[in-house]
């Protein structure tokens, strides 16, 4: 039976903007979603990607530019492995797209992320979205992460979603 370990959880921010912006002045561009992720993750075991700033018009069209993020492998997991199965779970409501964690006033609507793997295409979440990779020491596995629309009239605001990397070595 394959031995289970969480590489690490991650954040991936964003900021939705407008032609006008929208949101209310009196909560700041970054209010609260520092101080709020501060106290969900520990910051060993959490890994911030930053999706940077997205127009509605960009969303609209198919979705940010994808950013690229790594998972790092336990050296002394990949001892005797023969191979590496990863997966990452979140919050989802379609198995492909994390939704937004951030509800604070400001928070971007109708707005999730989509992880891809190094060939540019969609990840299920969850256990059905196991890849398996063989194991191959100081193998760094690369993915990506881009923003999209998820139905319904974007909304400009801040984004923040966190989705758990499980890795099984086998």
């Amino acid at each position: 039976m394959p031995t289970q370990n969480v590489g690490k959880f991650f954040d991936f921010r964003a900021r939705v903007t407008a032609p006008t912006w929208t949101i209310d002045p009196g909560h700041g561009l970054d209010a609260g979603v520092v101080s709020g992720v501060a106290h969900r993750r520990s910051s060993g075991m959490e890994q911030v990607v930053k999706l940077g700033t997205s127009s509605l018009d960009v969303l609209q069209a198919g979705g940010s530019f994808p950013q690229p993020f790594s998972v790092e492998l336990n050296e002394d997991r990949l001892k005797g492995a023969k191979k590496v199965q990863i997966y990452f779970d979140g919050i989802t409501s379609d198995g492909m797209t994390l939704m937004n964690d951030y509800e604070e006033a400001g928070s971007a609507r109708n707005v999730g992320v989509q992880l891809l793997d190094s060939e540019k295409k969609v990840l299920l979440l969850g256990q059905e979205g196991r890849v398996e990779y063989p194991a191959i020491p100081g193998l760094r596995l690369s993915f990506a992460a881009r923003l999209v629309s998820t139905g319904g009239p974007v909304e400009a605001g801040e984004f923040s979603s966190f989705a758990e990397c499980v890795i099984l070595y086998a």
